[in-house]
């Protein structure tokens, strides 16, 4: 079992990271089989271990906004929003604190752009998918002046999962389009729903079956693989 080798790993381990990292994929194992609480109490395992771990205070803040992270997302899947919100606001404190000791702007620039992105993430999760698009268009202006091709893949993936899940997957479709780098798994998944809904039918297996034979484990994937799979067995 993968656990098993996993708690091996961390007694093995020479170093902190290689008893952090273990502990992070037991997490990924619970979530591959829906098992939400499970890995939210693996979660706070790990945070409650990080003060035995000779970690410097910044890879503890470090370590910590990551463990936050980890909550919001399982907390958004499970519909715990408020939950969600709480862990989404402890870890935009962090962060933006890492930030600002780095006395980058841009940092602490893209740190609130990070926050406003998973604020709207957040209102897609609830249901509100008007107030988020609302948040989405005010990323949109916060990203718009910056040098990187990719600077608005953030807003179209989310874009078009609002449109998606609002009734509009062919809107949805345009903007998935509009993607300059689709690596990501999780919305590609529901790029393939939105082809689906919008009679595209070809593509939308392709993506299915991209996302079901993805050969990178990751938070983003635990919560998508089963679905793409399903609906492979779907035809």
């Amino acid at each position: 079992e993968a656990r098993k080798r996993f708690d091996q790993a961390v007694k093995d381990a020479r170093n902190t990271n290689q008893k952090i990292n273990p502990e992070k994929w037991k997490i990924y194992t619970y979530l591959h089989e829906n098992k939400f609480q499970e890995a939210h109490t693996q979660l706070i395992n790990l945070k409650n271990k990080l003060d035995s771990y000779d970690l410097s205070d910044e890879k503890k803040q470090s370590e910590l906004s990551s463990i936050l992270w980890h909550e919001y997302f399982i907390k958004a899947h499970t519909g715990e929003h408020e939950a969600a919100k709480t862990a989404l606001n402890k870890q935009k404190v962090i962060d933006l604190a890492i930030a600002k000791r780095s006395k980058n702007e841009r940092s602490v620039r893209n740190t609130e752009a990070g926050y406003l992105w998973a604020e709207s993430h957040l209102e897609i999760m609830k249901g509100n998918y008007d107030e988020a698009k609302l948040k989405l268009r005010r990323l949109k202006r916060m990203r718009t002046n910056e040098n990187n091709p990719t600077k608005l893949d953030g807003y179209h993936n989310l874009m078009g999962m609002a449109n998606l899940m609002s009734g509009n997957p062919e809107k949805g479709v345009e903007h998935f389009d509009k993607v300059i780098d689709p690596s990501n798994i999780y919305f590609r998944y529901f790029n393939g729903l939105a082809n689906k809904a919008s009679g595209n039918l070809e593509k939308s297996k392709k993506l299915f079956h991209e996302v079901a034979t993805h050969n990178f484990n990751g938070l983003n994937y635990t919560v998508v693989r089963n679905k793409a799979i399903k609906e492979i067995d779907k035809g």
